[in-house]
């Protein structure tokens, strides 16, 4: 209960956040942990924190092949909440439906995000300003401007090209419709950037030469299927070469996939 009342303390000097419901039930009345875990993942999102959601998600499936639909209805809650993830634990662990229930759990998640799209309920979240400096107040900017254009020009995608994970971050943090692909020749930044919300991080060799790297990942992605002729991209990046200011690439691009 005193963790609750500094919750913003804890989350900024945190690297990220768990909800583990079952612990928390311990320390709280139960009535409480609905309303507890959705304001935990507000202050997580609006402070730019990752949040995972765990404990007893579709529990019943340790032993049955399918999730009651209270269960169901607890995945889609979380979901709404705009958690960054959703973790199974007995479930995937020591249970005989490990892959049903991961199976449960994406076509539940994925019904959620359709229903919020279709009724535009992204567009009422509220961001609050997290930089200080000048150079993070204008990443931040251009990361709300970024999404605000792929969600009204209906992009295919956002393309990052980024090297700690900064402005894909700040992407993230707005849930924009469409997928954001980061691409990072850092292999610490794209395991963490794994736990942000509708990103899909790769690992690429990048250069300075900005137009090489975006042809080089447009022909990536188009291999894997994710991306096709005529889908259009907004590209953002937080690279900077050494023999330019911090500022210079700090653009907004849009790209239609040939």
């Amino acid at each position: 209960m005193e963790s609750l009342q500094k919750l913003e303390e804890i989350v900024e000097v945190s690297d990220g956040i768990m909800v583990a419901r079952g612990d928390l039930g311990v320390e709280i009345p139960l009535e409480q942990i609905p309303t507890v875990q959705e304001v935990i993942i507000n202050v997580c999102r609006q402070l730019n924190k990752p949040v995972i959601v765990a404990s007893q998600l579709l529990e019943s499936m340790v032993e049955y092949p399918t999730p009651t639909r209270a269960e169901v209805a607890d995945v889609s809650e979380a979901v709404r909440q705009y958690a960054d993830a959703l973790m199974l634990s007995g479930k995937s662990a020591i249970g005989p439906y490990a892959q049903k229930a991961v199976s449960f759990l994406r076509m539940a998640s994925s019904r959620m995000e359709l229903w919020s799209h279709e009724g535009n309920r992204h567009s009422a979240l509220y961001q609050c300003q997290l930089g200080v400096s000048l150079s993070d107040r204008i990443a931040e900017q251009i990361c709300n401007s970024a999404v605000k254009m792929a969600n009204n020009l209906r992009m295919d995608a956002i393309f990052v090209y980024t090297k700690h994970g900064h402005m894909t971050s700040l992407l993230s943090r707005i849930r924009p419709y469409p997928p954001i692909f980061a691409f990072t020749n850092d292999d610490s930044t794209r395991m963490a950037l794994n736990l942000q919300w509708g990103v899909i991080p790769l690992l690429v060799d990048l250069s300075d030469d900005m137009e090489a790297n975006i042809s080089k990942t447009i022909d990536l992605i188009k291999t894997k299927g994710m991306v096709t002729e005529g889908d259009s991209v907004l590209v953002v990046s937080d690279l900077t070469p050494a023999h330019f200011t911090s500022t210079a690439f700090q653009s907004i691009q849009v790209k239609t996939i040939g």
